[in-house]
């Protein structure tokens, strides 16, 4: 998205207090499976600041060459349409996504956010963004499975009326919503990445490169555990990332990390066939949730003690504004 909506997002995660990660000291060798794991990649067709030299174009088929070379099949991209208004070559993004095999998912026109609108002209931006991606019908048959929604924000609503008003529009019409139960806040990481490539800072690159991965797998080990609290039983998940500068050159690493740990990773339509998805969790919150601190929440449980301390929000807004990470 545009740099307004990063610096909005930045500070509705930073209050949400996402639980993420457990101490880093469970990382290193230890295995991460048997655990079953849904990529999806949100604000395509643009994220993040561009680098120099860089294209969008670029950014996303780095993307899609890590979860090619992977073996994932059928990873929805999210999609917006607010940059495609000021920028219609942007388009060509979404254009090449379904023309590498992926479906396209709904992430409203304008990036928006539930907390800060009304229920109707929420559905309004969901139905205009779907008018946008049924143009793509001649490129790919794909674009027929565009009935699945994600909540910028992972936002569902500061009031029951307007939670309940949104999901009833959702499921009347055919929609599944694409819930989160893993995110590692990779936004943040994308962020202090160019700001340091493009600072030429070469020691917080690298520390980021390094880190990021640790990070990632303390936050699939936090969501293993806070399910089997939850559930009592392993859950299949679904990881949240998204279509920026940094996912483009690490994703990869990451993705290789966890399949040589034990993760098998799935598609989204396997992972909503999980019977724990058709739980509503009925709890109107503000800003974003995941579905399993949504869950938490509604029931009255503790998750704090899986919060990330150790690579929080804050650390990485400081990183390349400040002295380097050591």
């Amino acid at each position: 998205m545009t740099r307004f909506l990063s610096i909005v997002g930045a500070t509705i995660f930073a209050l949400a207090g996402l639980a993420c990660a457990l101490s880093t000291a469970m990382g290193g060798e230890q295995r991460l499976g048997p655990m079953k794991v849904a990529v999806t990649v949100d604000d395509l067709p643009a994220h993040g600041d561009l680098l120099p030299g860089i294209e969008r174009m670029d950014m996303t088929r780095g993307v899609l060459k890590a979860l090619k070379d992977n073996g994932l099949t059928q990873v929805y991209g999210f999609a917006n349409g607010i940059d495609i208004g000021s920028e219609p070559g942007l388009i060509d993004v979404l254009k090449e996504w379904l023309k590498a095999g992926y479906p396209l998912g709904n992430h409203s026109y304008t990036h928006a956010d539930l907390d800060k609108v009304t229920a109707q002209d929420y559905i309004a931006d969901i139905e205009k963004m779907d008018v946008l991606l049924k143009t793509l019908l001649p490129v790919s048959p794909l674009v027929q499975q565009r009935y699945v929604y994600r909540y910028p924000y992972l936002a569902e609503g500061n009031t029951l009326e307007k939670r309940d008003a949104v999901r009833s529009y959702l499921f009347k019409n055919g929609y599944r919503i694409a819930e989160v139960t893993i995110d590692y806040d990779d936004w943040a990481w994308n962020d202090a990445y160019t700001r340091c490539v493009t600072g030429h800072d070469k020691k917080p690159v690298a520390w980021l490169k390094g880190h990021v991965v640790i990070a990632a797998e303390g936050c699939l080990r936090a969501s293993k555990e806070i399910s089997e609290l939850l559930f009592h039983r392993d859950i299949a998940q679904v990881l949240l990332i998204h279509d920026g500068a940094f996912n483009a050159v690490i994703l990869d690493t990451i993705l290789k990390d966890f399949r040589a740990k034990g993760v098998d990773l799935i598609t989204l339509d396997q992972a909503l066939a999980d019977p724990v998805y058709k739980t509503n969790p009925n709890y109107a919150f503000e800003a974003g949730r995941t579905f399993l601190e949504q869950i938490a929440e509604a029931r009255h449980i503790d998750v704090s003690r899986f919060t990330d301390t150790t690579y929080t929000v804050e650390r990485l807004n400081g990183i390349c504004k400040q002295a380097p990470p050591r």
